[in-house]
């Protein structure tokens, strides 16, 4: 009988070897000053989109009905509020609360917050008005201080008013919605809106510099301005390992792995500075044991290292070198 039983089903199939991409080597001209911000596609292998840093002031979240607004930490902006409604009640910053947009993207970390509430039957605004300190330029120069409020949000459009400190040059301005991207853009007193980044389905990560916090010896926080890279939130997820060797891992291996949704998962940490900052006697080197493993929006992984800060020709800082692999 076991000849005749074994007849009766199909032979096993052949299933061929899950073959990863080819190693793919990219540049970022961020530049010396870092006053670029690159967006990059992994799937396609390219740059999709750069813009000065500095070019704009505020980011509107377009996502679904999201009422986020966020700083441009780019420029190592901060905002705080003033606690009251009226723009003559603001004359100075004494006594105010700064605070800077948390790096990670967690909603609970903006430092415009609280200017909508959302109820079942209502919405309300608080129309409390906050000063922005637009930060630095990438030469260091001071973008100055401005009044906001936010006073509303209707049919996916933003609606807010900003004056100088002494009250002149007041600007009614409107941001609207774009479904074809994640953030618009708002520069104030070029009075437009921008839109800087490449559509949502054309970029996975961004070079470029931002606020983030860092820790003395003795724990204390302090805002400082970093060179790194963020990825597209709640669309890109990545992990970090620095046990592997870059070449082993395979597709497989992204079970092992915690994913995070997190805007810095990649943050700045991939490189280290040597030499003595008093001489000025420095130079950036990347630690090539950081790996990270990365899940695109359509569910695509890709394992990413860098391997240089430096310009391959020139030798100038400011051009992050990396090799990726799709998985």
């Amino acid at each position: 009988m076991l000849p005749f039983l074994s007849s009766c089903f199909d032979k096993d199939e052949m299933v061929s070897p899950h073959v990863p991409g080819d190693v793919v080597t990219g540049v970022i001209p961020m530049t010396m000053y870092y006053t670029n911000q690159v967006y990059y596609n992994l799937e396609e292998e390219k740059i999709s989109g750069i813009n000065e840093r500095s070019a704009f002031d505020l980011i509107f979240e377009c996502i679904d009905t999201s009422t986020v607004i966020r700083l441009n930490t780019a420029n190592f902006a901060m905002a705080a509020n003033s606690g009251t409604n009226n723009f003559n009640d603001v004359v100075d910053t004494v006594g105010l609360d700064w605070k800077f947009d948390g790096s990670t993207g967690d909603l609970d970390s903006l430092a415009i917050d609280n200017w909508i509430t959302i109820n079942e039957n209502d919405t309300s605004y608080s129309n409390t008005v906050y000063v922005i300190n637009r930060g630095i330029n990438p030469l260091g120069i001071q973008l100055g201080l401005l009044k906001v409020k936010f006073t509303g949000f209707k049919d996916d459009s933003f609606y807010f008013t900003y004056v100088n400190m002494d009250n002149g040059d007041l600007v009614d301005a409107v941001v609207t919605k774009d479904d074809t991207k994640s953030y618009k853009q708002y520069a104030f007193y070029v009075s437009e809106q921008e839109q800087y980044e490449p559509e949502i389905d054309n970029w996975d990560l961004l070079f470029t510099q931002y606020t983030s916090l860092l820790y003395t010896t003795e724990g204390e926080r302090y805002p400082y301005l970093v060179t790194g890279v963020l990825q597209q939130y709640n669309l890109v997820t990545v992990a970090q390992d620095t046990t592997m060797a870059f070449d082993d891992i395979v597709l497989s291996d992204t079970l092992l792995f915690d994913f995070s949704s997190n805007f810095d998962k990649i943050g700045y940490n991939w490189k280290e500075l040597l030499g003595d900052i008093n001489t000025g006697d420095i130079r950036y080197e990347v630690r090539l044991n950081y790996n990270y493993i990365i899940k695109n929006r359509n569910s695509k992984y890709f394992k990413l290292r860098f391997v240089n800060f430096y310009d391959p020709i020139t030798g100038e800082k400011g051009f992050p070198t990396f090799e990726y692999q799709p998985l």
